[in-house]
C-alpha cells in the first residue's frame, strides 16, 4: 500500500512588533509536497504593514523535495516584491534539510522569528506601570471567578467607604448600559406597535420581554433582531415559513456545556475561560459585533478593571488589536502595548493602567468568513508569538464559537421572533 499524505491546511495571523511593523504568520498543517499547499498561497499575500512572512512548519509531518523547491520559490517571490520569508521549524519537521539551502532562512519558532525581527523575547524583565488596583472588596463577574475592581481617583476612595464606592460605580455602569440600550429597545417597540397595531409601547415591551424570557434570549439581542430582520410577508402566517432547523454545532472546547440548550452568556464564558487557559493568563474579554452599528461590544470579561471596561465598552473599526482582528479576520498579537502604534494614547493608557502589556485577539469566525466577535487575552508582560499548539487551540475555539453563535442567531433567536410574531398577531 502507498503512503497517504496528510491534507494541507493553513491558518494565518498577524504578530505586531515593537514600533509598529508586523509579521505575517502562516501556520501550515499537513504534508508539504509541492506548491499547491495552501500555506504557500497565503504566504505570498501578506497583510499590509507586515515586514516579513513566517511559515510555521511545526505541524507539518513531512516536507518533500518538491516542497523544499516550492518554499525556495516562495522566498524568491517575496524577495522580488521587497518582502522576506522565514521558516519556523524543528528537526522533527525536517528543519535540518531546509537549512542546507542558502535561499531559506530557518529559525526555531515563530517567537524566535519575532525576536529576530525586532519583537520582545518571551517574558522579559521590564519595568511595568503600576495598575490601579487598590485593596478593596472583590466582586464576581458572572463566570464563577472573582475580579478585583479598581478606583480611578484616590480622593473619591477616601471620600466614601469601599462598599459604598463599589455600589456607586456599579450603579453608574448600569445607568450607562441602560442609556445605550434604551434607544434600541424603543426602536423595537415602535416597530412592533406599528406592525401589530398595539395600543401602546408598554404592550410592545411586554411582548418583547415575554419572548425574551421564554427562549432565554437577551432583550437587547431580541430587540436588535426585530429591527434588523426583514419583516414577515404576512401577519397571518409564520415569519420564516419553510425554515430548516439544524442541530447545534458541537463545542468540543467546553465538554461540560450542552450546545443545544446553552445560552449565549454560558458559551461566551466558556470561550473566555478556555482562551485564558491556552494562553496562561488571568485577564481577558469577549466582544460581539453589534448588528446595528458594526462596533465590537464587551460581553464577558475577567481580571480587567472598571476603567478598562468603561473605556472599551464599544470599539469601532480601527485603533485596537481587537478591531484589527475583526476587520482582517485573523488573530492579532500585540507583543508590547507600550510601543505599538496601533493604539492612540488614551487607549494605550487605559490598557496599561489595567495591567496589560501584551495581548492576543482571536476572531470568532463562521464558515463563510463573517466575524461574530473577538476574544482577547491580556498579559502582564510583553508577549512573544504563540506556539503552534496554542495557535491551533485558539483557532479551534474561535471557529467552534463562531459556528455556534451563527446557529444561535438562525435558530434560537428566530424561534423567539416567531413566538413574538404569533403573540403580536393576536392583537390585530
Amino acid at each position: 500500500m502507498g503512503s497517504t499524505s496528510a491534507p494541507g491546511f493553513a491558518r494565518v495571523e498577524v504578530v505586531r512588533l515593537s514600533g509598529g511593523d508586523g509579521l505575517w504568520v502562516v501556520r501550515a498543517e499537513g504534508d508539504l509536497l509541492d506548491a499547491d499547499h495552501p500555506a504557500l498561497d497565503a504566504a505570498v499575500r501578506p497583510a499590509a504593514g507586515c515586514a516579513a512572512v513566517v511559515i510555521d512548519l511545526a505541524l507539518v509531518p513531512r516536507i518533500s523535495a518538491g516542497g523544499v523547491r516550492a518554499l525556495v520559490g516562495c522566498a524568491r517571490a517575496l524577495e522580488e516584491s521587497g518582502g522576506r520569508l522565514l521558516l519556523a521549524t524543528t528537526d522533527e519537521s525536517g528543519g535540518s534539510n531546509l537549512a542546507t539551502d542558502g535561499a531559506l532562512t530557518v529559525v526555531g519558532s515563530v517567537a524566535e522569528a519575532a525576536t529576530a525581527c525586532g519583537g520582545p523575547a518571551r517574558g522579559p524583565a521590564v519595568e511595568m506601570p503600576s495598575p490601579r488596583r487598590p485593596e478593596q472588596p472583590d466582586r464576581p463577574d458572572g463566570m464563577g471567578v472573582v475580579v478585583t475592581t479598581a478606583t480611578k481617583t484616590p480622593d473619591a476612595a477616601r471620600a466614601a467607604p469601599p462598599d459604598e464606592l463599589l455600589r456607586l460605580r456599579e450603579e453608574v455602569r448600569h445607568l450607562r448600559a441602560k442609556v445605550r440600550t434604551h434607544p434600541l429597545i424603543s426602536r423595537a417597540q415602535g416597530v412592533l406597535e406599528e406592525r401589530y397595531r398595539l395600543p401602546d409601547e408598554g404592550t410592545a415591551f411586554a411582548l418583547l420581554e415575554a419572548s425574551s424570557q421564554r427562549f432565554n434570549v437577551r432583550l437587547r439581542t431580541l430587540a436588535a433582531a426585530v429591527v434588523t430582520v426583514p419583516a414577515p410577508r404576512s401577519l397571518d402566517h409564520e415569519w420564516f415559513p419553510g425554515r430548516k432547523r439544524h442541530s447545534a454545532p458541537p463545542l468540543a472546547f467546553a465538554p461540560g456545556l450542552r450546545a443545544a440548550s446553552a445560552n449565549a452568556a454560558e458559551v461566551l464564558s466558556a470561550v473566555l475561560r478556555r482562551s485564558m487557559e491556552v494562553t496562561e493568563t488571568g485577564m481577558g474579554n469577549v466582544q460581539l459585533v453589534d448588528p446595528i452599528t458594526g462596533d465590537l461590544r464587551i460581553e464577558k470579561h475577567h481580571g480587567l478593571d472598571d476603567d478598562f471596561l468603561d473605556f472599551f465598552d464599544r470599539v469601532g473599526k480601527d485603533g485596537t488589536s481587537c478591531a484589527q482582528a475583526s476587520q482582517q479576520v485573523t488573530r492579532v498579537t500585540v507583543t508590547d502595548v507600550a510601543t505599538d502604534t496601533i493604539f492612540d494614547e488614551p487607549a494605550r493608557a487605559a490598557i496599561l493602567a489595567a495591567g496589560s502589556r501584551g495581548c492576543h485577539s482571536t476572531p470568532l469566525v463562521v464558515p463563510s468568513g463573517h466575524v461574530e466577535g473577538v476574544v482577547s487575552t491580556h498579559h502582564e508582560r510583553p508577549v512573544g508569538a504563540l506556539s503552534a499548539a496554542q495557535a491551533r487551540a485558539l483557532d479551534e475555539v474561535g471557529a467552534q464559537a463562531g459556528r455556534w453563535l451563527e446557529w444561535y442567531q438562525r435558530t434560537v433567536v428566530l424561534d423567539a421572533l416567531e413566538d413574538l410574531h404569533f403573540a403580536g398577531s393576536t392583537w390585530r
